[in-house]
């Protein structure tokens, strides 16, 4: 238990960092000469390098351990945070962000930790706090780089890298665990990495153009763009406590089911382009992804084990979607509008229930 709650405090450090560039992304593009294109190439780019790096660094976990992993891959994060303090061109920032997509790609090794350090019958539950501490960095994260950013708009990224240095030193006190070498790929495995994938292709159109939409249509500042995060973030601890009270009285795939409906119904409210119904969709859709997440990893921690490869190989999945996800909505943003945007990802949402009612109800 103790080696669980050092972790969370671990991930909620880091992704305080992460959160504290999210208002400034926008501005910082603009100074650069970038656009809504630029942007969505920004999220696209780190999420390949997570997807490149994903399975290498779950076949790490297993058998380096997966704390020593971890904590390398929050200091590539530190790295990218501090080579974007410095950068001068989009390609200096190009570069920034695809160091620490290198680093994000040990998410996995930090999902199958979660799983080592619980139960079987409590997975769904620890990822569920897992998620809390996801939520509280991006409750905190993005007001502090909204009112950091309004001082100095490169500020938030050298807070960011302090943030994952400081985490790396938390993951050192976790002793190091190893998981199981062997695997077996499974045809649920493989339904599930669909899952994942739909699921971070939709919501990572949503994720990676919110803070530009703001900007550009509602003329939203720094500190503003920080608040709307802000009611994401507490939306997606509201998720997690949600995900707790569904366990053991839905089966995964039908609270998967239920999670990706109201995200979707989340998204199309954005395409409204009223501004309460904007506060209002970005809190449904986070809640909804939530809960469907993380249904889709207990599922997969139960029927996989918790080896890091296992994990590395959704966590390509999920990237795979982020790649795809931001760069199609910055096309769709620049040549059709904002409204087509959250529409699209809406529907791909949809697509997840049939595949989590049909093949992945059943599964306690």
């Amino acid at each position: 238990m103790r080696g669980l709650v050092v972790l969370l405090v671990a991930v909620a450090i880091h992704m305080i960092g992460f959160g504290m560039v999210i208002p400034v992304m926008p501005f910082l593009l603009r100074e650069l000469g970038g656009d809504a294109a630029a942007q969505g190439f920004m999220v696209s780019l780190f999420s390949l390098f997570q997807l490149l790096s994903a399975p290498l660094w779950g076949a790490l976990a297993d058998r380096l351990g997966k704390t020593r992993i971890v904590a390398s891959g929050l200091l590539l994060s530190a790295l990218g945070n501090a080579v974007a303090y410095f950068s001068n061109s989009l390609f200096s920032l190009a570069v920034a962000r695809a160091v620490a997509g290198l680093g994000g790609g040990t998410i996995s090794a930090l999902q199958a930790l979660v799983a080592d350090f619980s139960p079987p019958e409590r997975r769904a539950s620890s990822m569920a706090l897992f998620g809390m501490a996801f939520g509280a960095g991006l409750v905190l994260g993005p007001v502090l780089g909204g009112v950091a950013g309004n001082i100095a708009p490169r500020l938030p990224f050298l807070l960011a890298t302090a943030m994952s240095v400081a985490a790396a030193a938390v993951v050192t006190r976790i002793p190091v665990v190893r998981g199981r070498v062997q695997w077996t790929f499974k045809l649920k495995l493989g339904l599930l990495s669909v899952a994942v994938l739909l699921l971070n292709f939709s919501f990572s159109m949503f994720e990676g153009l919110v803070s530009y939409y703001g900007a550009d249509v509602f003329r939203m500042t720094p500190s503003q763009i920080g608040v709307l995060m802000l009611v994401v973030g507490v939306a997606a601890m509201a998720g997690q406590i949600a995900v707790r009270r569904l366990e053991g009285r839905l089966a995964s795939g039908t609270a998967t089911a239920v999670g990706v409906a109201i995200t979707s119904f989340g998204l199309a409210l954005l395409a409204s382009g009223e501004l309460p119904l904007l506060y209002l969709g970005a809190a449904l859709a986070s809640v909804g992804q939530l809960i469907a997440a993380s249904n889709l990893f207990a599922i997969a921690s139960s029927i996989s084990g918790a080896g890091g490869t296992s994990f590395g190989i959704l966590q390509s999945a999920g990237s795979l979607g982020r790649l795809v996800g931001p760069a199609a909505a910055g096309l769709i943003y620049t040549h059709l509008g904002p409204p087509y945007v959250f529409l699209t990802s809406a529907l791909v949402a949809l697509s997840i229930v049939p595949i989590a009612l049909r093949h992945l109800a059943t599964h306690q």
